[in-house]
């Protein structure tokens, strides 16, 4: 069977939906980014990747839920969804989760918050959004950053136990500039304490220097990481197409990750690299080996 990898991932269709992020600034990342492209650079790679799950990238429609529910027909590399709704508003979120569950590829909701204010993990409206997700089974990644957002990833495993909650990019620490670093391992630290709560390790040379970046910045923050929630509870994330803002590729940003877990038995290394993803999102379609 060999190594079970599932690739998380985003994709965008700027000639479909209005993106907030990337811009014309970003030259790198603004064009779309498809199944059919990250399939193309795998396509000649050793890298064993033949599952995608897919995560959010717009806040403001429900139309990108069924987008990739639609790319999923015809991509069986697809076999996980994180979607959105609108967590501000829990009067609605009941019925339309509903709606998507029936579609076997949901398998959890984010909310990206970089664009909200600092208290919006904590607010009622969100909490109770949050409460139905947690009823429907669902999982909610946590897209944070010290100092202020990541301190919810604790606040939120403590008040919801049985939602698994995945906290992207490891919590975005300032790999390059150091700032802040006190405040996201106390929170880290924190909510790992919490079983209902995963670590994607993903992200990671975007948050370091972009230019000059090499395994030795980013494998500390790793190792933090692993020791804090152990090898079952940390998932590999490619971050695709994000990472090539840093001048990488998917080979590269995988390759830095296998040097960082070096430290690894290979058993762990296997849950790392997919079978965590698998069982933490609960994946319900076939898998491709």
């Amino acid at each position: 069977m060999g190594e079970i990898i599932a690739g998380i991932s985003d994709f965008w269709n700027l000639k479909k939906f209005n993106y907030a992020w990337p811009t014309e600034e970003h030259s790198a990342l603004f064009r779309s980014f498809l199944p059919e492209d990250l399939e193309d650079e795998l396509k000649n790679s050793s890298i064993p990747v033949k599952n995608f799950i897919f995560v959010q990238v717009v806040n403001n429609t429900l139309d990108e839920n069924y987008w990739i529910f639609d790319l999923a027909r015809k991509h069986s590399s697809i076999v996980g969804v994180v979607g959105w709704v609108d967590l501000s508003k829990p009067d609605e979120v009941g019925a339309i989760v509903d709606n998507l569950r029936t579609n076997p590829l949901l398998v959890g909701l984010r909310y990206i918050t970089e664009f909200e204010d600092s208290d919006w993990l904590g607010r009622p409206e969100v909490h109770k959004s949050l409460s139905i997700i947690e009823n429907r089974g669902l999982t909610f990644d946590l897209l944070i950053r010290p100092p202020h957002k990541s301190r919810y990833a604790a606040e939120l495993a403590e008040k919801f136990p049985r939602l698994k909650l995945m906290i992207d990019h490891i919590g975005k620490p300032d790999i390059k500039d150091g700032k802040y670093i006190d405040e996201w391992k106390q929170h880290i630290s924190q909510a790992a304490k919490y079983p209902n709560v995963y670590c994607k390790l993903s992200g990671l040379v975007t948050e370091a220097d972009l230019d000059t970046w090499k395994s030795h910045d980013l494998k500390p923050y790793v190792k933090f990481c692993l020791d804090c929630f152990g090898a079952r509870r940390c998932v590999f994330g490619s971050d695709y197409p994000v990472f090539r803002m840093a001048n990488t590729t998917y080979e590269g940003v995988y390759t830095v990750l296998q040097e960082c877990l070096d430290g690894c038995t290979e058993e762990e290394k296997r849950a790392i690299w997919g079978e965590n993803a698998v069982e933490f999102y609960n994946i319900k379609v076939p898998l491709n080996y």
